[in-house]
């Protein structure tokens, strides 16, 4: 009796473990969703290329500022929600910086996209406008391929202190704990554990 009460027990624990198993690892079906668009509110413009918006069109959670680095405002309108605001061009304003700096801001079409598979950070909308869902899935870093010109050497774990050198690599591309170092021998980088999408 007490091996069958311990079995069950352990049974528990293992129905238990793959239920928050598929919990954390946000287990999304294959069915299309039907969404309309997203946005996801990212980092836009620069001093030499300045963006057309106003702090009242700006998405919350951006701060936005000048093309000599002033800050301006943050953004006072949620895209859940937006504000009836001016379409003006606020002429001191350059450049945004977001939670969110690589990608599309507005998603369109949105494919097979649905809320589980749709990136955290980024809101959709159905194809009558109305808001539906906040993403639920961690976004890959996308990473270029080019190669960073600064980049004169760099050495990895698996190398021990061996210099790698005339090697084509980037901040992003950069491997687990490889480190990139510049023509004067000082560190550029470090590189990080991500799940990566070349784009």
């Amino acid at each position: 009796m007490a091996v069958h009460k311990e079995v069950s027990f352990l049974g528990n624990l293992l129905v238990l473990g793959i239920f928050l198993h598929h919990v954390d690892g946000k287990a999304c079906t294959r069915e299309c969703g039907n969404l309309g668009y997203g946005i996801c509110p990212r980092s836009e413009g620069s001093a030499e290329e300045p963006i057309c918006t106003n702090c009242c069109a700006g998405y919350k959670g951006c701060k936005y500022y000048s093309a000599d680095g002033t800050f301006i405002c943050e953004g006072e309108s949620d895209p859940k929600n937006p504000k009836g605001c001016p379409r003006n061009c606020d002429p001191r304003i350059a450049y945004s910086k977001c939670p969110r700096s690589q990608g599309e801001t507005l998603i369109y079409p949105t494919g097979c996209t649905t809320c589980c598979t749709g990136y955290k950070g980024c809101y959709y909308f159905g194809k009558d406008g109305k808001f539906v869902c906040e993403g639920e899935s961690t976004e890959p870093k996308a990473c270029t391929l080019e190669c960073d010109p600064r980049v004169a050497y760099m050495t990895c774990p698996s190398t021990g202190l061996a210099k790698i050198k005339d090697v084509c690599v980037n901040c992003c591309t950069a491997g687990e704990g490889c480190k990139l170092y510049g023509h004067n021998g000082s560190l550029l980088c470090t590189g990080e554990s991500q799940s990566i999408s070349t784009a």
